[in-house]
């Protein structure tokens, strides 16, 4: 991200009031007083773009307040966060998303074979696969797509 220009920008997780709609927040007392924990920076981020910053990201935690029953469910998670400006068109956005999984799969790979091999011994999963680059279809290609696959 700092090598895209991005700022990196931490913001607060104790809150007055929740950040995404009065659902799935956990709320408690504070000094007397009601509050709640972020379920995201993405006001934060708005607010540094209405300042200037064109490019921010946050890698912090997340809370969410879902009652859920599955295995894969999380009320509490690291995120990665990010808001930018885009110029000319909103693949601007995409290519820099793809270029941040590349990175982020192939240095998995490079820097964490050991881990990744100990971890793939008790809970075997496939290799991390990714295009380089990524690729990239428009709306009207995937609706396409998607009509001739036979689904509507």
């Amino acid at each position: 991200m700092l090598q895209n220009g991005f700022t990196e920008i931490h913001t607060p997780k104790l809150i007055g009031g929740a950040s995404e709609g009065g659902s799935n927040v956990f709320k408690f007392k504070y000094f007397e007083q009601d509050a709640c924990l972020a379920q995201s920076p993405q006001l934060y981020k708005q607010m540094a773009l209405c300042a200037d910053l064109q490019r921010v990201f946050e890698i912090g935690p997340v809370f969410r307040a879902e009652n859920s029953n599955t295995n894969r469910h999380l009320c509490e998670f690291t995120g990665l966060d990010m808001e930018m400006e885009f110029k000319d068109h909103y693949f601007e956005v995409l290519d820099l998303i793809g270029e941040l999984m590349v990175y982020m799969v192939t240095n998995l790979k490079e820097r964490f074979s050991r881990e990744l091999s100990i971890i793939n011994e008790q809970y075997p999963f496939e290799e991390f696969k990714i295009s380089n680059p990524v690729l990239k279809i428009d709306f009207r290609t995937g609706v396409k797509m998607l009509q001739e696959a036979g689904i509507e």
